[in-house]
């Protein structure tokens, strides 16, 4: 079954808290501040987390970003409730996978239940792919090979290890695509790959608009066969040295 955690220290997502349990199978977990969402985030490690920013004492926006840092947390989606563009952004810079603007009804919270709670089990429609991919993180620059290929996330082949929360930029070019068109996205890693499968289980954290309408075209062609599923891999040149 899965959980969900709603914090908040005014009511705000008490309307919607039995609406949730009565309408889905999702056990609904409540906290009313800072201190007792990180306690209660760590201890039940719910499947999505709630969280209003206005907050007093330790703000929604302060919550995200201990359980954005927190190695067995920073996978776990928050969505943070928010009530101005600064407010938006600061939960976004804090690690926030998505805000959701105040005052929001019924149906936002349920289309961002089916949204999240989706991502985590593998997604039905990957495509087998084996493509080069780039991925950086902190500056460094990496390579691999991108493999299971779906709108919620990808599987990439690699012997360099991350953690899982890390957060990775990633870019790989579309094969057979005239004019080239490249997908540039953040990521997050969910799961690490052992041998013989050795690699990082990622899913999209923040994708450009351009980049997620190419990564549609990408999936659509590959379904129709108008794209190969492997190209070879890049060959290292001196001017790689």
């Amino acid at each position: 079954m899965s959980s969900v955690l709603l914090i908040d220290d005014n009511g705000l997502f008490r309307a919607v808290a039995e609406d949730i349990e009565r309408r889905t199978h999702c056990r609904v977990l409540r906290a009313s501040n800072g201190t007792d969402a990180i306690a209660a985030a760590r201890r039940e490690k719910p499947d999505l987390i709630f969280l209003d920013a206005e907050m007093s004492g330790m703000t929604g926006i302060d919550v995200c970003r201990v359980l954005k840092a927190d190695s067995h947390l920073g996978h776990h989606p928050v969505v943070v409730a928010v009530g101005t563009l600064d407010q938006e952004l600061a939960a976004r810079r804090a690690g926030a996978d998505e805000a959701i603007r105040k005052p929001f009804d019924e149906s936002v919270i349920f289309d961002t239940l089916r949204h999240f709670l989706q991502l985590f089990p593998r997604d039905a429609t990957r495509a087998s792919v084996e493509w080069p991919v780039t991925f950086w993180r902190d500056g460094a620059q990496n390579e691999g090979t991108l493999r299971d290929l779906s709108r919620g996330g990808f599987f990439i082949r690699t012997p360099v290890r991350q953690p899982v929360g890390a957060r990775l930029e990633i870019s790989f070019e579309v094969p057979g695509d005239k004019p080239r068109r490249t997908v540039v996205a953040e990521a997050i890693v969910v799961r690490v790959g052992q041998e013989p499968d050795r690699g990082l289980g990622c899913r999209f954290f923040q994708v450009t608009a351009a980049s997620r309408s190419t990564l549609e075209d990408c999936l659509t062609m590959l379904e129709t066969g108008e794209i190969v599923a492997t190209v070879p891999a890049r060959r290292r040149t001196d001017r790689d040295s």
